[in-house]
């Protein structure tokens, strides 16, 4: 590796979860000091500690997963009026407040030392329809949304915050190896996808790598599909 991530402070959300243990692994091999956070986000107070007792954070990658009773993916389709509400707050409890609130709580450092990046991996499934997932969406398109306006206002104080939208790779949340064994599934799955095939998770953790470097230094509120031309 070459060390594009030597003396950086990276503090990775969910590190256990959907993107963040192959963006844990790449981090640490490009010679980063990772704080990997496994953190309960559901108290609202949670983000502010964990950012406080991180200290200075050149990178934030902000990954977050919905709850562990509804998924892989197999389990959380169905028709949008069988939805239960308490599925649409658990998806904005676990997904939409924590990446607002760790980003705010990150921001204030960034901006003052006019140097910072967030790294949102948020989901593709806003940018192209998918029948039975429409309280998940919802949720994954107030993350998006967020990224795009909070990268915008704070890009002035040469603070970078884009995300990528993956859709159809494999973690450990919601494409599974065990799901993804089953030929049938993977078979429906690629049928899909332009690129024939599903990602693997150390190519998204390559996105989020440029994202958090130098390459981002001109981009702004940005959320880039990582789903192999399903969405472009």
């Amino acid at each position: 590796m070459d060390g594009r991530m030597l003396g950086r402070r990276v503090l990775v959300t969910n590190a256990d979860r959907y993107g963040g243990p192959p963006v844990v692994d790449l981090f640490r091999k490009q010679g980063a000091e990772v704080i990997a956070d496994t953190s309960d986000y559901l108290d609202p107070q949670a983000p502010r500690r964990v950012v406080a007792e991180a200290g200075p954070v050149d990178v934030l990658v902000a990954n977050f997963a919905g709850p562990l009773r509804i998924m892989p993916l197999t389990e959380m389709l169905g028709p949008v009026q069988d939805s239960p509400e308490a599925d649409f707050q658990a998806y904005l409890d676990e997904l939409v407040w924590p990446m607002v609130r760790f980003v705010q709580a990150v921001l204030p450092q960034m901006i003052d030392r006019r140097a910072g990046k967030i790294v949102g991996i948020t989901s593709a499934s806003t940018l192209r329809a998918i029948p039975g997932l429409a309280v998940y969406t919802a949720a994954r398109g107030a993350q998006n949304a967020f990224i795009m306006c909070t990268g915008a206002e704070v890009a002035p104080h040469n603070v970078q915050v884009n995300a990528i939208a993956p859709a159809f790779f494999e973690n450990n949340t919601y494409f599974t190896p065990q799901m993804l064994s089953d030929p049938q599934i993977r078979a429906s799955l690629v049928a899909n996808i332009p690129a024939g095939r599903i990602g693997e998770g150390y190519e998204g953790a390559e996105l989020v790598l440029a994202l958090a470097g130098d390459a981002s230094n001109f981009l702004a509120g940005q959320v880039i599909a990582f789903s192999g031309g399903w969405a472009t």
